[in-house]
């Protein structure tokens, strides 16, 4: 039974006279609830409840969630949570700025998500309905013309005083985007933090705008000169010689050739003469490029074959494997040799089924009347396997060391090392004359003579690929870096010298002063001890700066610097998807503050932290 005192007072308090405030006031409730804009929210639990039925708030008291808010609570201060109305409406500042407040953070908001701001249009109604000031936002016109460029001004100032006395490595690259335009991101790294801090629309790339447009870049950004450490870029001629008229001013700073750039020259002259196989892949590459229907055609032909079912099923039940699944061909990208590489090691396991399949082809295209001709006659086919074979046989190291530099960790310290690997692996490939299992089948069944000409092609391979690793690598300076930089690797700390003096060339370890030498001898003493089996090298320097708090800021800027421009490859990343068909009518300075709003998030927020 209902208590009829309650039942009196329900019956009383209706419409108007029941309110958020007599909910939270109530003797049960008291201390558990606040109200905001006729909105009651739970102090502990810090999100609104409906008030107008007391079980719903009683159920809310009585839920597992809101007694584990109430213990974490516990000791601590009470909070506040403000609804979006009383936000606005509690901005401070008079009724103008409170609306350009609100039109700026809708703009961070629309930047960071990568909304285009025409969508505003769209969003309004949305606003309007379920938000008391939703009327404030303004048009997508005046969002654009008037609020991005005071966003933009904030940010600009707010990246000066993060970057400010801070030691950088600067990554360049330039990239041309559909329009055609060339598109020069200038990318500093902070240790592990990175900045996208100018994008620029080339008219030319020469060594000289380059290296004008890079100081230009630095000086606006008021990025000291001697604080840069590093001058990344790919290893084309103008950007060495840029680095020639940029390296008497940046004096602080070495030139460093990014590592991942190198690594697909090195790629590309190990394949290089491998012209048949060449001529498949790109074959293959528009026989399906832009034809969705072959694509299904490919799909269901491949899943009709019984050997792609029931021969994998096998293998997989011998090796271990799953079994082979129907899925189209990796589509090879010109400037990133992997994706090549991986499309020739799935050409070479669906040979026959390209040749089924193209023979029922209706089409007499040159592309596939090449690839019909290759795969009938049973010489060629022959070749073409067991080249393939080799070149997915051979290259793994090559993969595995580029997909390893292509990541996010600290890799100077051991970029010697890996560098040292992959020449040494190269050069014994120049006299081996056993290559893989399926290659050494392959030759096995040739005669004498043609056996011999395909293991001095072979040799040729790894002999291009070593030319060009040695021709990018003997003359550079970061190697010399990266060889000194080993001794902050504790893994490496047996095959280093222990002498400080050993590293003079290494930045603020030239004259040490008897502080740091002693911070010095307590690393080397501390390097010995055993590590654990997840060792982090950035964790363990962050570790040391309580022990040795000079040497551990050395170190992690050591450590940090940037090997390779893979960081500026993932800013034209976005720069696509920002500028896609629908928005090539966005201007150069408003495609330059989204792009770099989106990139470097919310860099007024970090800064304040």
């Amino acid at each position: 039974m209902t208590d009829p005192k309650k039942r009196k007072i329900s019956s009383k308090l209706h419409g108007d006279k029941l309110t958020a405030e007599y909910r939270a006031g109530e003797k049960a409730f008291k201390g558990l609830f606040y109200v905001e804009d006729k909105t009651m929210i739970c102090r502990f639990c810090q999100h609104s409840v409906d008030w107008v039925r007391r079980n719903t708030v009683v159920d809310h008291i009585a839920s597992k969630k809101h007694a584990k808010a109430v213990e974490l609570a516990k000791g601590k201060p009470a909070e506040r949570q403000a609804t979006l109305q009383s936000a606005f409406r509690g901005s401070g500042g008079t009724s103008q700025e409170r609306r350009g407040n609100f039109q700026k953070d809708f703009i961070r908001m629309m930047a960071t998500a990568d909304i285009p701001i025409e969508k505003v249009a769209a969003m309004k109604p949305f606003l309007m309905k379920y938000c008391s000031d939703g009327g404030a936002l303004t048009s997508a016109q005046n969002l654009r013309t008037l609020y991005l460029p005071r966003v933009f001004e904030d940010h600009a100032i707010a990246l000066k005083a993060t970057l400010k006395d801070k030691l950088v490595s600067v990554i360049v690259d330039e990239t041309t985007d559909h329009r055609d335009k060339s598109v020069l991101n200038i990318v500093v790294g902070d240790m592990d933090k990175l900045y996208l801090i100018d994008v620029i629309f080339m008219t030319e790339c020469t060594a000289k705008s380059l290296s004008k447009t890079v100081l230009t870049s630095l000086t606006s950004n008021s990025i000291d000169f001697d604080n840069v450490c590093a001058f990344v870029t790919d290893n084309a001629a103008y950007c060495k010689a840029a680095w020639r008229i940029l390296e008497p001013i940046l004096t602080s700073a070495i030139h460093v050739g990014c590592m991942c750039h190198i690594l697909n020259l090195v790629g590309e002259d190990f394949v290089k003469v491998f012209k048949e196989v060449k001529q498949f892949v790109n074959d293959i590459r528009n026989a399906f490029k832009r034809q969705p229907a072959r694509k299904r055609r490919y799909l269901r032909h491949l899943s009709a074959q019984p050997d792609a079912e029931e021969d994998g099923e096998e293998d997989g039940e011998e090796d271990g494997e799953p079994a082979r699944s129907a899925c189209l061909p990796p589509e090879p990208c010109a400037s990133r040799w992997g994706t090549w590489e991986k499309a020739v090691a799935y050409h070479s396991t669906h040979l026959q089924e390209y040749a089924s399949f193209f023979d029922e082809e209706a089409s007499n295209a040159d592309n596939i009347n090449r690839i019909r001709e290759v795969l009938g006659d049973e010489g060629k086919r022959a070749r073409l396997q067991l080249e393939m074979n080799f070149i997915t046989e051979s290259t793994p190291k090559i993969q595995f060391t580029l997909t390893k530099f292509e990541g996010s960790s600290p890799f100077a310290p051991v970029m010697y090392a890996c560098v040292d690997d992959l020449m040494s692996y190269l050069m014994r490939g120049t006299t081996k004359v056993q290559f893989g299992p399926k290659t050494d089948d392959g030759l096995s069944s040739l005669p004498h003579a043609e056996k011999n000409r395909y293991i001095e092609t072979f040799h040729e391979c790894f002999t291009l690929a070593l030319q060009k690793m040695s021709k990018h690598t003997d003359s550079s300076m970061a190697m010399d870096f990266y060889k000194l930089a080993r001794v902050f690797d504790p893994r490496q700390i047996a095959t280093v010298s222990h002498d400080i003096a050993s590293y003079a060339n290494l930045p603020r370890l030239s004259n040490p002063p008897d502080s740091l030498q002693e911070e010095w001898a307590i690393y080397m003493s501390s390097a010995k001890d055993q590590l654990p089996e997840d060792f982090k090298l950035h964790e363990f320097w962050k570790a040391m700066k309580l022990r040795i708090p000079r040497l551990a800021q050395i170190a992690l800027q050591t450590i940090w610097l940037k090997t390779t421009s893979v960081d500026t490859e993932r800013s034209f990343s976005q720069y696509k998807t920002l500028l896609t068909d629908k928005r090539e009518s966005l201007s150069e300075p408003h495609t330059k503050q989204l792009l770099m709003l989106r990139y470097n998030g919310d860099v007024e927020k970090r800064l304040v932290v």
